[in-house]
């Protein structure tokens, strides 16, 4: 299933910001609203797209901002566009970063598209620095349940205006 989620992608690429830009970016806010990211953060977004999200991070901190996304054509028209970003082609259920390196983790409407979200979760958190910052968003009609993570205290916001829940915490342990 994911590779075929991964050529579908890579298909579409070209046109993607032109069809959910819009959408992605009301997403972006709501979450940017409710995080705080500092100068000198390590900020990973796991399932970055054409980089969105890391084009606006990248105008409001100093930090090591990096890319993951299983698409090789999302990644290239990230790269395209100039996205001032590490872009790392790769899986958000096995990622390829060590244990806590990251402060702050993002991930927009991807875990719906994970074969094992509470894998996906597991890795979110994995990657993640003790207290760091991790924000979450998924489609809503994907009737993914918030997962119990142990060490990781996230806060459900669901609202029926949005078509995603957002889940925004941090790390304990």
């Amino acid at each position: 299933m994911k590779s075929k989620i991964a050529e579908e992608y890579n298909i579409t690429a070209g046109i993607y910001d032109m069809r959910y830009r819009e959408e992605q970016q009301v997403k972006i806010g709501f979450i940017l609203n409710r995080v705080r990211i500092r100068d000198g953060d390590t900020i990973i977004d796991a399932g970055c797209g054409t980089g969105l999200l890391l084009e606006v991070a990248s105008g409001i901190v100093n930090g090591w901002l990096v890319g993951l996304d299983s698409s090789i054509g999302m990644l290239l028209q990230a790269k395209r566009k100039g996205v001032q970003a590490d872009l790392v082609l790769g899986d958000v259920e096995r990622m390829p970063f060590m244990d806590s390196s990251a402060d702050v983790v993002f991930s927009v409407s991807v875990i719906q598209l994970a074969d094992d979200p509470k894998m996906a979760f597991k890795e979110l958190k994995r990657i993640l620095k003790k207290d760091g910052i991790m924000a979450i968003s998924y489609l809503r009609k994907a009737g993914i349940s918030p997962p119990k993570v142990e060490g990781l205290k996230l806060a459900v916001h669901d609202s029926e205006t949005m078509k995603d829940v957002f889940m925004i915490g941090y790390k304990e342990l």
